[in-house]
This record gives structure tokens, C-alpha cells and sequence, in this order.
């Protein structure tokens, strides 16, 4: 029988709670495009890095990285009172560039094979 962490079943319901919070709670413009594609908790439970994407059309990084840093305070405090752990982690928000290597490792192999296939 396989075990889990506590911090691998809590992940999925934060992630949970942030993007509807984001999308129903949260006011900021800036963060209306923002979609969180991943969240990795430490086995302590304090502290939680949050990916996240820009739809196309939002706005810049840099905004978004404002408006996270503005709202985390709200988004933690409400993290709290839905979770109702101990401790609530400590959110830090990164920019999830895993998706733009996968799309370019895919453009490189196409590329590769289209000038495989010509010879």
C-alpha cells in the first residue's frame, strides 16, 4: 500500500481554494488572466509555492507579480479560515516557465523531424 504526505493531499485542495478565490474573490484587473497550473507544499506544511500562468491577453509579468504580492496577504488569510490547519502556509508565487519548454522542445523535435523526413 502506497502512503502519501500530508503535504502531497493538502497541495491540490490549496490550489483549489487559491484559483477560486482568485476568480471570484479578488478584485486586481491584474489578476484576471492568472491561472495557477501548480502547488508544491514542504513537508511542514508552512510554506507553499504557487505556479501560476498568464492567459494570453493579460496583463504583463511584472504586474501580475505586483498584484500576487498585493492580494497574498487577503489570499492567505482566507486560505486559513477554509483550511483550518495548525498553520497556514506561507505563499510565494512564481511564474511556471515549464510550459514554454515543453512548447519549445516540441517546436525543436518537429523541426527535426521535418528535416529528417526530407533526406
Amino acid at each position: 500500500m502506497k502512503t502519501f504526505k500530508r503535504a502531497d493531499r493538502v497541495a491540490p485542495l490549496v490550489k483549489q481554494i487559491l484559483a477560486e478565490l482568485l476568480s471570484r474573490r479578488v478584485k486586481d484587473p491584474r489578476l484576471a488572466a492568472v491561472v495557477l497550473t501548480r502547488v508544491d507544499i514542504g513537508d511542514d506544511l508552512r510554506l507553499a509555492r504557487v505556479g501560476y500562468r498568464i492567459v494570453k491577453g493579460g496583463c504583463g509579468r511584472e504586474a501580475v507579480d505586483a498584484a500576487l504580492e498585493a492580494a497574498s496577504g487577503f489570499l492567505r488569510r482566507e486560505l486559513g479560515e477554509q483550511l483550518k490547519m495548525k498553520f497556514t502556509p506561507e505563499l510565494r508565487f512564481r511564474f511556471d516557465e515549464s510550459v514554454d519548454h515543453v512548447e519549445n522542445v516540441e517546436r525543436i523535435l518537429k523541426e527535426l523531424h521535418l528535416d529528417g523526413g526530407e533526406e
